[in-house]
């Protein structure tokens, strides 16, 4: 009898966590932003709208400025959700 309720207590934990990530996630971002991450996610790691650009050359511009001010490399790419460029690892 008492397996069966630490089960459900388990379970019940498991569901209840599962919801709560999914809905208010890390600290920083809204509810309702995602956090499943892809090409379709139009947020950053902290929940902050991406950046859009119109062309191509404005994207790399900032990927070039993003690379020599961090020292990471950065490029340009097309999203394929909006369609407009945006920068990113």
């Amino acid at each position: 009898m008492s397996t069966v309720v630490v089960l459900l207590v388990a379970v019940a934990l498991i569901v209840f966590v599962l919801y709560w990530s999914s809905r208010y996630g890390v600290r920083g971002r809204g509810a309702g932003t995602s956090l499943r991450r892809g090409q379709g996610a139009h947020t950053t790691s902290t929940g902050r709208p991406k950046i859009s650009y119109a062309t191509r050359d404005e994207a790399a511009a900032s990927a070039r400025l993003l690379t020599t001010r961090d020292g990471e490399p950065m490029s340009a790419y097309q999203c394929g959700t909006c369609a407009k460029w945006h920068v990113g690892h």
